[in-house]
């Protein structure tokens, strides 16, 4: 947070300003439990995803008009507006309550997410059903990540060890993308039901199973139960590479995103472009 140029607070005080928290200050004094808490967590991305792309927009001369948004887990949230489909405010709302509800979700139980990688499906499958965890995310060929309890997860970091695999605790608050969030999720229905979403907007590329999202109706039984289902971003992507697209521009905090892109890009024939939006204090359009 602190590696964010001054240019980018105004779009954090609009958000703010939706939902009443201060997300600026929030982002840079709490500490990794508090921040992690998704009604502060899942805003505060939106804001952070709509300043990198506002700013490049604005001061590195224009981006190319995308083809379609991605956004993985709730980067969904920050796809509504980059896409058109929501406003900046409304979305942040969104988020906001949304996160409500998963913060019940977080409290009731412990429970969170076991990143998993060198290891191919079938054995994180295998895997999984032992230690009673799911794969909540299908991020790459080798690298999934598991939900479930905490006293489960911990004996299956051992057994990926065991195997050969790596696998690292997310500092996510819950077991996000599991059953565990089902009561969250059917709480937030309400929620999706009453979206402003426009009637036109660029194509969304969907988590549930990779699929083109062009309407209203579709982005809603997009966003319903999204956090029960598992992620499918493997699918996501290779279904924009497959409509053609090329160059993926990144947005939000760190270079995981970045990172699937470039994991996805070694399995494909024709080379992708990557435009990391996000480069810390970067005032300049970035290279390839």
């Amino acid at each position: 947070m602190a590696e964010l140029p001054a240019g980018a607070r105004p779009t954090f005080d609009r958000a703010s300003a939706a939902i009443g928290l201060d997300l600026w200050e929030a982002g840079l004094t709490l500490d990794a439990e508090a921040i992690a808490r998704p009604s502060v967590l899942q805003p505060l991305l939106v804001a952070w995803a709509v300043a990198d792309y506002e700013r490049a927009r604005e001061g590195w001369g224009g981006l190319p008009t995308p083809d379609f948004v991605l956004g993985h887990s709730s980067g969904q949230n920050s796809a509504l507006v980059l896409s058109g489909a929501l406003p900046f405010e409304a979305a942040v709302r969104f988020a906001y309550e949304r996160g409500l509800h998963q913060d019940d979700a977080c409290d009731r139980d412990s429970h969170g997410l076991l990143a998993v990688s060198a290891l191919e499906e079938g054995a994180v499958a295998a895997l999984a059903g032992a230690h009673g965890l799911v794969i909540a995310n299908r991020n790459a060929a080798d690298q999934f990540v598991l939900a479930g309890r905490d006293d489960a997860m911990a004996a299956a970091l051992s057994d990926v060890t065991a195997r050969g695999g790596r696998a690292v605790r997310l500092r996510l608050a819950g077991a996000f993308h599991s059953e565990h969030f089902r009561q969250a999720d059917e709480r937030s229905q309400a929620l999706i039901d009453a979206l402003p979403i426009a009637e036109g907007f660029t194509p969304l590329i969907g988590n549930r199973a990779g699929q083109r999202i062009e309407d209203a109706a579709g982005l809603r039984a997009e966003l319903s139960m999204q956090y029960t289902r598992p992620v499918a971003w493997t699918a996501a992507l290779a279904t924009a590479y497959r409509e053609g697209v090329r160059t993926f521009a990144v947005t939000g905090p760190g270079n995981a995103m970045a990172g699937l892109v470039r994991r996805f890009g070694r399995t494909v024939e024709e080379p992708l472009r990557m435009m990391r939006l996000n480069a810390p204090r970067r005032e300049e359009p970035p290279g390839a």
